[in-house]
């Protein structure tokens, strides 16, 4: 019984994955979609987004993804809620809130899914479009933003996107969250299931887990795809653990359990994306917004194109930005740095950096100026 059950789910993810890149391939195919010969990251490179889903999976992003992401120097969206639904709602304790901060801190998306994980359409269809984006949208970003790092001091910026609970959103839930909370708002397919650049609204993406499985025959032929079509895939994933590992125990659990992608998995999708050239976005770079680990950096950022706080910083304003004078401004993090693809002249002195790696990515850069900073001797260089 167990073999049949085994081969059943085996043929349903090869049909499901097939049926998906076939309709994917026509509809790049109908609308003439071809990659352009000069990519340049942000504008027409065209990438990937890894994007996971429920907060409370934490300690499994943490300790089986950081790594991954760390290693290949690659930045995702984590999408967060503020409680445990597995553990009766509870609100996110202390040492979770650390470890989304940490998480944070290291150049990653922490993004807006809702405060108790409810079903968009279904709890406005109840109470009201607006009494869910007051419970759900507005809530969890008021809690976010009440939130510290229990050694550091770390706030959690405010989430720049947002990804529908349960992939779930209709026209009415997506009008009521785009422009006046976020610019772009990720769900499930949607015709091609790509997505532009400076994308706006409603964002497909494709499901790695759960009876969605993962067949990695079919994945190599979609990621090809994206290259050949110019635009951007957003891939869904949950908790991130081995395939050893067994989930919690109970029906509730095992089925939140099933939501799981394995390291292996994730470590075979950037090496694929990376061999055909493929870049990594957040999902809200996806949609042109940039973000910044550093505070500081990002007032300074600010104060250079006159853009008040609470309104998006834009990639398109930074990417031809030639000159920059960032010196005494108190910076430790140049996560961001990487948008100025443009800059030729950089002052970063008289800060507090140690990490100057991010600085080989801005290609253009002729003269730099890196003196008083922090632990220069022992800083990590170009």
């Amino acid at each position: 019984m167990f073999i049949l059950k085994s081969l059943v789910k085996k043929y349903f993810e090869w049909r499901y994955w097939g049926t998906l890149y076939r309709n994917m391939a026509d509809q790049v195919k109908r609308t003439n979609q071809f990659g352009k010969e000069n990519n340049i990251r942000y504008i027409n490179k065209p990438g990937i987004a890894l994007s996971f889903d429920d907060s409370y999976r934490v300690y499994d992003w943490y300790k089986y993804g950081k790594p991954i992401f760390d290693n290949n120097d690659i930045k995702v969206t984590f999408n967060v809620n503020g409680v445990h639904p597995l553990k009766n709602n509870r609100i996110h304790i202390q040492e979770e809130i650390d470890l989304l901060l940490e998480l944070q801190s290291d150049g990653h998306e922490i993004a807006n899914h809702g405060f108790k994980h409810r079903k968009a359409t279904d709890y406005s269809k109840i109470n009201s479009v607006n009494k869910w984006i007051d419970d759900e949208i507005v809530l969890l970003n008021n809690w976010l933003s009440k939130q510290s790092h229990s050694k550091t001091g770390a706030k959690f910026k405010k989430p720049a996107s947002f990804a529908f609970p349960h992939f779930l959103a209709d026209e009415k839930t997506i009008a009521g969250i785009i422009p006046n909370h976020f610019n772009i708002a990720r769900g499930h397919l949607n015709k091609d299931n790509l997505s532009s650049f400076n994308h706006f609204g409603f964002a497909p993406s494709i499901c790695l887990d759960s009876y969605y499985s993962c067949n990695f025959f079919y994945l190599k032929k979609i990621l090809k795809l994206v290259k050949r079509s110019g635009e951007n895939l957003i891939l869904t994933g949950h908790s991130i653990l081995p395939q050893d590992i067994e989930g919690n125990k109970g029906e509730q659990h095992k089925r939140w359990g099933n939501w799981r992608v394995s390291p292996n998995t994730i470590e075979k999708i950037i090496k694929v994306s990376k061999r055909l050239g493929l870049e990594f976005y957040t999902t809200s770079e996806i949609a042109g917004v940039a973000t910044f680990s550093d505070i500081y950096l990002e007032s300074a950022v600010r104060e250079k194109i006159s853009l008040q706080a609470g309104k998006w910083l834009l990639i398109k304003d930074l990417i031809n930005i030639k000159e920059l004078d960032l010196s005494n401004k108190g910076i430790k993090n140049l996560d961001g740095i990487q948008y100025f693809l443009n800059v030729e002249k950089l002052d970063i002195s008289n800060n507090a950096i140690s990490d100057f790696s991010l600085l080989k990515k801005l290609q253009r850069l002729k003269h730099l100026n890196i003196a008083n900073n922090y632990s220069e001797i022992n800083a990590k260089v170009i």
